[in-house]
């Protein structure tokens, strides 16, 4: 809404009524289209119809440099488990529902009979959110105004992602150096080493976590940044309840956008829901998820989520080694907004 110089409007009735530039100020919503005015864009920096945005950084040389990390052979999964009605999910979403289509109940029954030879086998399915556990997005599953990565209309969202879906990346996979910023062992408190809800993580927090740990991060490397906050979920301790609108996570700021984009960094993945915090002030405005705009939509940087860092953390405070070859591949989900993954750290 243009309030400028708006002194009345005409109401359906056809009585004028006033409004001053103070009142009219009231319907002003935070807008997106203006906070990201100036910041970076990829759109068209991979040419018509990239699907896949910044992970074009990550190549052979890419590749090889992540392999040069590996020293001790130790590997690490990094999926939270997928049980049966239970898991983290964001807000609306429900966690998994598994279920047995076929096992010994029904042999022993006598309502189904061994195959010749006399072997039994099991089988089962599941329904879920794709992204209802640990997960990879992908570039148009988060946008604003009417139009997704590169510039397509939004419309090609509707039935399924016809522009931007997560079945690209699971062709193209995420291989390359990982490193992680354990945020929350630097700045967070308790034997868990975890952030307090409702932190926000800025660019002066991954630096000084990065410092802390004796860590260069390199041009195109895949953030790894850890909070602490999935592994409360599974807490017993009454006063550890997770929260998902209280996690903490990266917040919003210009000077986090420019150094992403300088650093062309491909990839960012974290132990919480949504990578960065839900709900941010900025510039006096709440909004909700607003790097998932600036950061998918905008320069087509990948958001992994819901990560378990636990053991690689543990381990890397340990020994040192923050940084590893990392193997990331969402299962090839065509039209898909999301995937489930189980990224593979290999130091």
């Amino acid at each position: 809404m243009h309030t400028k110089g708006l002194t009345s409007i005409i109401c359906k009735s056809g009585i004028v009524a006033s409004l001053t530039l103070t009142a009219a100020a009231a319907f002003a919503q935070p807008s997106m289209e203006v906070l990201q005015r100036d910041a970076p864009s990829n759109w068209g920096k991979w040419g018509d119809g990239d699907q896949v945005g910044a992970l074009n950084y990550l190549g052979g040389n890419e590749v090889l440099e992540a392999i040069g990390t590996v020293n001790s052979g130790k590997t690490f999964t990094l999926q939270v488990p997928m049980t049966a009605g239970d898991g983290p999910v964001f807000p609306g979403r429900i966690p998994v529902q598994h279920y047995m289509s076929q096992d010994e109940a029904l042999y022993a029954s006598g309502k189904l009979d061994p195959l010749a030879g006399g072997v039994k086998y099991s089988d089962d399915v599941a329904f879920m959110y794709l992204q209802g556990t640990t997960h990879v997005d992908g570039l148009a599953h988060g946008w604003y105004g009417d139009q997704v990565y590169g510039g397509e209309s939004a419309q090609s969202t509707i039935h399924g992602h016809a522009h931007g879906d997560v079945g690209a990346i699971g062709e193209k996979g995420i291989v390359g150096r990982g490193v992680l910023l354990d945020v929350g062992r630097h700045l967070g408190s308790g034997e868990n080493h975890r952030l307090a809800p409702d932190t926000c993580i800025g660019l002066d927090d991954l630096r000084a976590t990065a410092e802390a740990q004796g860590t260069t991060i390199h041009p195109r490397d895949i953030l790894v940044i850890r909070t602490g906050s999935i592994s409360r979920y599974w807490d017993e301790e009454p006063d550890a309840a997770w929260d998902a609108m209280t996690e903490p996570g990266l917040c919003y700021s210009a000077e986090l956008l420019q150094w992403i984009d300088e650093l062309e960094i491909p990839a960012i993945a974290a132990d919480n829901l949504a990578v960065e915090k839900v709900s941010q002030q900025i510039d006096g405005e709440t909004y909700v998820i607003p790097l998932h705009g600036a950061l998918m939509r905008d320069m087509g940087v990948v958001l992994s989520e819901i990560w378990w860092l636990e053991d690689l953390a543990a381990d890397s405070a340990e020994d040192g080694q923050y940084s590893f070859l990392l193997v990331a591949a969402p299962l090839k989900m065509a039209q898909g907004s999301g995937s489930p993954v189980n990224p593979v750290a290999i130091k």
